[in-house]
Parts: C-alpha cells; structure tokens; sequence
C-alpha cells in the first residue's frame, strides 16, 4: 500500500533479521549467465569434458574460500551451510548426467550443465517439505558459480566496490553474497524472494544485519538512491519516510539501544559477581 500524497511508499514483507536502519537504497540484480545452445564436433568432446571439470574443481575452491572466510567471521555453525554446495557439485548423477549429454549429444559444457541443473531446480521446487524447497537458493548459487567459471565470467564484485553505507534491494541475494556482506556498508537488505528459514536469513541474521524477505517485486519498483527506512523487526520498507515516521521509529530505536545498554550493564554486574563469588569461595 502507498500514500501518495506524502509521496511514501509503505512495503510489506516477512521480517528475518531484526533491526532498523535509515539510508539509501542500491537496488541490484542477481545477472543470470545467459546460456547458449551450441553444439559441439565429436572431436572436442575430450577438451570439453575437461573443460567442465576445471569449471568443477574452481568452483570447489570458490566455495571453500568463502566457507573459509565465513568460518572466521562467524563460526562453524554458519560455515557449515557452505556443505550442502560442495555436496551438490559432488553429487554423481549430476556429474554423469552433465557428462553424458556432452559425450552422447554433443552439447557444449555450460548448456549440458545447464540443462541438468536446471531439472534438479525445478524437481526440488515442486517437493512438499519447506526446508527442502529452500535448497533450491543454495543450488541456484552452486548453478550461477559454474555457469560463471565455464562461460569466463567475473562473480558478483558490487560488494567490494560499495563507497557508502547503503540498504541493499534485491530480487535475491544467494547466501555466498549474504555471507560477505560488509556491515559498515550494508547497512540492511530487502529481497522479493525468500523467507525465514533460507540461508540467507540464517546468515543475516548471524551478522546482525537488518534484512526483509518476501517483498515479491520491491527491486523492480524502487531505483537506487531513494531514502528509504527499513524496520526488521515487523518486515516494512518505507521509501520517501515523512517526517513523523522518522520521529517515530527514532523513538523505537532509541528505546531498544537503551534497553540493550541496561541489558548489557545487567550482564556485567551477574559476570563480575559471579567472579567475586568464585574468589570468595577459593578462600575457604
């Protein structure tokens, strides 16, 4: 919904990452390699196969550096959700499927890959259970990074290149891009697509970064460089906030930063009395 006399545009979506933050926007898109259709002589099959074994291999390491960085960043617990991509570019039914179209249909690497994939996408797609269809994010990512690699294509480098705190709107960010968001220039994330139990979530909300989900078409709406103010906690993005949503939100804000001053004063004094008491007792 929308008020457009204040020229304030009120969007409604699943919060994952509480928080509120205020700034402008960068609306960004996820670029699909485009794949061609290109067949291949028999003769090249060899270095084809290779090819696509090399894209393998590289994406492997991608994977590990990133689940290496994140580990160091966050922990174990986060890290781990970069398995289930080294997993996928495990899986041997994949892995001959995508060879033998090469082989016996004579299909370049990239299209013989995407081919497979993009079956196994919409396989997980249509499944009943929520937390497997939610997969279908980290197998999206695992796609993107070889298609990438095969077609000499640079990953996503909008992140490094970022000059001033922004909230990020997006379509969908794969949780290999969540997990190298910089919080002191990502200062929150919007996406359409999404929800609670992704990876990408998960991952928000292990960086404290305020982010909504669910949006549904939030990034084809808005432009960058528009204000906009992002409340985590109830799942709204207000775009253009008049002057009373500010004061209003400013209040909240202000009053959760008190509340988590008092809290933190509170597990101060538990922790030094807790060491006083352990110091007592060691006297007797």
């Amino acid at each position: 919904m929308s008020n457009e006399s204040l020229g304030e545009i009120v969007l409604k979506g699943i919060p994952v990452s509480s928080g509120i933050c205020q700034g402008k926007i960068l609306v960004i898109g996820r670029i699909q390699p485009r794949v061609e259709c290109r067949r291949i002589t028999p003769a090249e099959v060899n270095a084809t196969l290779k090819r696509f074994q090399d894209a393998i291999i590289k994406t492997k390491g991608q994977i590990l550096d990133t689940q290496k960085r994140v580990l160091e960043k966050m922990g174990g617990k986060d890290a781990s959700i970069f398995d289930a991509h080294l997993l996928m570019l495990e899986d041997p039914l994949l892995i001959e499927e995508v060879k033998s179209t090469i082989s016996d249909e004579n299909y370049c690497a990239e299209y013989a890959f995407h081919l497979a994939s993009e079956k196994y996408i919409k396989a997980l797609s249509t499944v009943e259970d929520e937390l497997l269809r939610e997969r279908v994010a980290d197998l999206q990512d695992v796609r993107n990074r070889v298609l990438n690699n095969l077609l000499g294509r640079e990953q996503e480098s909008f992140l490094p290149n970022l000059k001033e705190p922004c909230i990020i709107v997006s379509h969908d960010l794969s949780p290999s891009t969540t997990a190298m968001l910089d919080r002191n220039k990502v200062i929150g994330f919007a996406t359409d697509l999404g929800s609670q139990t992704s990876h990408t979530a998960i991952l928000a909300r292990s960086l404290q970064i305020p982010a909504i989900v669910g949006l549904q078409n939030a990034s084809f709406q808005l432009s960058s460089g528009q204000f906009a103010l992002l409340d985590g906690h109830n799942g709204i993005l207000i775009i253009n906030p008049t002057d009373y949503a500010l004061f209003i939100y400013g209040k909240f804000a202000k009053k959760k930063a008190d509340l988590q001053e008092r809290l933190a004063d509170l597990r101060s004094r538990v922790s030094n009395f807790r060491r006083e008491k352990g110091n007592t007792f060691g006297e007797y």
